[in-house]
């Protein structure tokens, strides 16, 4: 199977190092950023990718509540730049209102809780993994 390409965004240093060392240990390259703002994914005008493009994210995990933007509204971006990633998940310690899980819905995000719970999280990175290596076999 080959490496997902993933980018995960949160502000919380903790998160963000566990959440790139599970992705990592199952051999993924991640990047990962502590503000959205950084993120490439933010600051392209438009999504260069096409969908075989070897740039594109297979995942992006991002936190929802963060200082300078909302995970929500991040995702949102991305989406309307042309993105083709189709494998998102938010995540979030203070929970997230239904206008919001709305709003991402359209995108097939999924939802997950702090502190992470790996027996949920696991099981969706292995539908993730097994999406992605059909997808390209």
């Amino acid at each position: 199977m080959r490496p997902l390409k993933a980018v995960i965004i949160d502000d919380d240093p903790t998160e963000l190092v566990i959440l790139k060392r599970i992705l990592q240990r199952r051999g993924h390259k991640v990047l990962a950023y502590d503000n959205p703002l950084d993120s490439p994914l933010h600051k392209c005008g438009k999504c260069p990718c096409s969908l075989h493009d070897s740039n594109c994210p297979d995942l992006i995990i991002s936190d929802v509540h963060m200082p300078v933007m909302n995970g929500v509204d991040l995702l949102e971006s991305v989406m309307s730049k042309g993105c083709h990633c189709r494998h998102l998940a938010l995540i979030s310690g203070h929970g997230l209102a239904n206008s919001d899980l709305l709003r991402v819905a359209k995108y097939g995000t999924r939802y997950f809780l702090k502190p992470l719970d790996l027996d949920d999280f696991y099981p969706w990175l292995d539908k993730v993994e097994q999406h992605i290596h059909n997808s390209h076999t």
